[in-house]
């Protein structure tokens, strides 16, 4: 592939990725599950443990369950975005950070969404197959926390 090719794919991948993040917004299920494979190839993994992802229907359900929880969420623009495009054009990744301002149970919150997803090209288009949303903590990284624990004079675990 050229690398204008290479540009345009990734672009693609980016833009598969926010308009089914758009769409979870907008709370428009065709235009989530547009996005996943119908393959039977699909592994999704949510932020809690036991939303393990493997078929369009399963994502379609679990977009309804969050809806009924959420008033609204609203994102706001991908950073820290890394797309990759394999030479044949075929497969891809992508991993990024989307903030999200979102009213949960009438309480107002604002969050960091850290994502990561493979693409597969299936009839020509880029559809999601696998993926993975975490929410970032704030102030729970080692350093703060060994930063924390010198400052209250507690030793860090040692080997």
């Amino acid at each position: 592939m050229s690398p204008e090719n290479i540009a345009a794919e990734k672009k693609a991948i980016e833009a598969l990725v926010m308009n089914s993040w758009k769409g979870y917004e907008a709370k428009d299920l065709a235009a989530v599950t547009r996005a996943y494979t119908p393959s039977g190839e699909l592994l999704f993994f949510g932020t809690d443990s036991a939303e393990i992802i493997k078929s369009v229907g399963q994502w379609e359900n679990q977009a309804k369950n969050d809806w009924e929880l959420s008033q609204r969420v609203k994102f706001g623009a991908m950073k820290n975005v890394s797309t990759l495009v394999s030479g044949n054009g075929e497969l891809g990744s992508i991993v990024c950070e989307l903030p999200a301002d979102m009213t949960i149970g009438g309480q107002q919150s604002h969050a960091l969404f850290r994502y990561a997803g493979t693409v597969k090209k299936e009839k020509g288009e880029w559809r999601l197959v696998h993926g993975i949303v975490a929410i970032a903590t704030v102030g729970q990284s080692s350093a703060e926390v060994v930063a924390r624990m010198k400052a209250e004079k507690i030793a860090p675990a040692r080997k």
